[in-house]
C-alpha cells in the first residue's frame, strides 16, 4: 500500500489523509512517500504517528520515501515525527529552544497530568505561575490536553500521540491528539451500553457530546471531559475537529457544529481530536469553564440549589 502525500495537509485535505490511514492487506508493506509535501497541520502528525504504531503492531513494514526531496524534512524532524516513527535520518541543522513555538510529538504515557504541564508550559510560557498573562492560556491548554489524553488511556485501549503548534503572526494555537484505538463508538459497545450498538459512528461522536455519557458503562461522575472541552473550544470561538471510525463532527467558530462521514467511504482506526483558536480569545479560564458547565447543564445558575455534579 502507497500513501502519496499532498503538498498540504490542512483544513479539508486532512480528511482524505485521515482515511488513507486504512490497514493494508495482510503481510503488504506501507510505503508514506514525503515527496511532495510542502505543509502538514499537527492534526495530521499526530494521526501519522498513531497509523505508523498501528501498522508496525500488526506486523506490516512501513517505509518512509521522498525525504530527501522532500521541502520541509528539517521541520518534520523538529517536530519529532521522524523519531516517534523510527525513521533514523541525519539532522543538518541546530536545535533550538521548542518554548513558545511548538510541542513535538510525543506518545501519550501516565500520569496524563504530568504530560498537560508539560505542554502548556511550552506552548504558554510561564503561565503555570499565578496571574502570568500566560496563565489563562495555560489552564485552558492544560485542561483540554489532560482530558483528551486521560479519554486515550482510559477507553481507547490503544496509543495515542499528541503535539501543539503556535503561529506567533497569525496567534493561533493548534492542538491535536491521535490514537489507533477501538473509536468511541466501539467503546461504547464494549461497555456493554445497550444503545452503543444501534448507533453509527456518527451517531457515536454525538452521544460522547453529552453530559454524564461515559464508555465506562456504569453511573459515575465521569463523562464530561470531551463535553466540556467542546464546550470551551465554542466559548473559545476554536475550530474543532473530532474524528472516529466513519464518523467526524467540525465545531465552527460561530458555535455551529457539522456531524457527516468521512469522504468516499473512508475509515478512521481511533479517534482524533484536533483544535485551533486564537490566544487572544483565552483570557479567563475559570470564567469559560464556569459558562461551560453552567451550558451543558452540569452547573446551576447563581442563586439557585444545587451543585456542579462532576
Amino acid at each position: 500500500m502507497e500513501i502519496l502525500l499532498p503538498k498540504r495537509i490542512n483544513a479539508e485535505g486532512l480528511l482524505p489523509f485521515l482515511a488513507a490511514l486504512a490497514m493494508p492487506p495482510p503481510g503488504e508493506p506501507v510505503v508514506v512517500d514525503f515527496g511532495s509535501l510542502q505543509w502538514v497541520s499537527p492534526a495530521a502528525l499526530a494521526a501519522l504517528a498513531s497509523g505508523v504504531e498501528r501498522w508496525r503492531r500488526a506486523q506490516h513494514p512501513v517505509i518512509f520515501r521522498g525525504l530527501e526531496q522532500c521541502t520541509i524534512t528539517e521541520y518534520l524532524q523538529r517536530m519529532d515525527i521522524l523519531r516517534v516513527c523510527d525513521v533514523d535520518l541525519p539532522e543538518h541543522f541546530k536545535r533550538h529552544e521548542a518554548k513558545g513555538r511548538f510541542v513535538p510529538v510525543q506518545r501519550v504515557e501516565t500520569p496524563v497530568d504530568v504530560m498537560g504541564s508539560a505542554m502548556a508550559a511550552c506552548i504558554a510560557p510561564g503561565g503555570e505561575d499565578y496571574g502570568h498573562p500566560m496563565s489563562a492560556l495555560y489552564d485552558f491548554i492544560w485542561y483540554v490536553i489532560t482530558e483528551t489524553a486521560n479519554n486515550v488511556r482510559q477507553h481507547s485501549g490503544g496509543v495515542g500521540y499528541a503535539t501543539a503548534q503556535v503561529t506567533q503572526a497569525e496567534g493561533f494555537v493548534r492542538l491535536a491528539i491521535a490514537d489507533n484505538g477501538r473509536g468511541i463508538r466501539q467503546s461504547f459497545i464494549n461497555a456493554g451500553l445497550p444503545w452503543a450498538a444501534a448507533l453509527d459512528d456518527v451517531g457515536a461522536i454525538r452521544k460522547a457530546l453529552q453530559p454524564l455519557v461515559s464508555s465506562k458503562g456504569t453511573p459515575t461522575n465521569e463523562g464530561v471531559g470531551l463535553t466540556l472541552s467542546t464546550g470551551l473550544a465554542k466559548l473559545a470561538k476554536a475550530w474543532m475537529l473530532i474524528v472516529s471510525g466513519r464518523g467526524l463532527v467540525r465545531l465552527l467558530p460561530d458555535g455551529e457544529q457539522e456531524f457527516e462521514e468521512l469522504p468516499n467511504g473512508g475509515f478512521y482506526h481511533g479517534t482524533l481530536v484536533a483544535l485551533t483558536f486564537k490566544q487572544a480569545h483565552i483570557s479567563d479560564f475559570a470564567e469559560l469553564l464556569t459558562t461551560a458547565k453552567l451550558d451543558a447543564g452540569l452547573l446551576q445558575s447563581p442563586g439557585t440549589q444545587g451543585n456542579f455534579r462532576s
